[in-house]
């Protein structure tokens, strides 16, 4: 079982990201928002639908509300969700801002509830023993933070 520090911990990391992102993307212009900002042509509105896509996806992941489909990279031990990411992506694309902070809120809240509602930290995550749930839900902060802080950096 977690301890109420553990938990307490994650929770204000998570709520400490929503707020940074709901502070950070209204500050994108309409150029911005839709200019492609990586190599790989992803806009800043593509990486804020991937932040609120992978959320939901992993918190319903680790409740077990779903079950695991991507494959897992045989360097990192996590999901290798490239040619899903991709396809989500053009599914996104037409998403009004007012829709994507929904579904960000909605992603924050099923994230807020798998840290809330879990027993058992040291259980084997969706994917096996090799990582626990207490690390996949490590993970929905630490990506959503990764994620951010690329966003940050586009406005500097």
């Amino acid at each position: 079982m977690p301890t109420t520090q553990e938990r307490d911990d994650l929770l204000a990391a998570l709520a400490a990201e929503q707020a940074d992102l709901t502070a950070l993307l209204p500050r994108f212009n309409d150029e911005q928002w839709h200019a492609a900002s990586r190599a790989d042509g992803w806009t800043a509105q593509d990486i804020a639908a991937h932040i609120a896509d992978s959320g939901y996806a992993l918190a319903r992941l680790v409740l077990g509300e779903i079950q695991p489909s991507l494959p897992l990279s045989p360097t990192t031990g996590w999901m290798d969700p490239d040619g899903y990411n991709q396809q989500r992506r053009m599914q996104n694309r037409s998403l009004s801002r007012e829709k994507l902070a929904s579904r960000m809120a909605s992603a924050f809240e099923h994230a807020r509830r798998a840290i809330e509602t879990i027993d058992d930290y040291d259980a084997p995550g969706p994917y096996g023993p090799a990582h626990t749930k207490r690390q996949w839900l490590q993970r929905i902060v630490d990506h959503t933070h990764e994620h951010r802080a690329e966003l940050e950096a586009l406005l500097r």
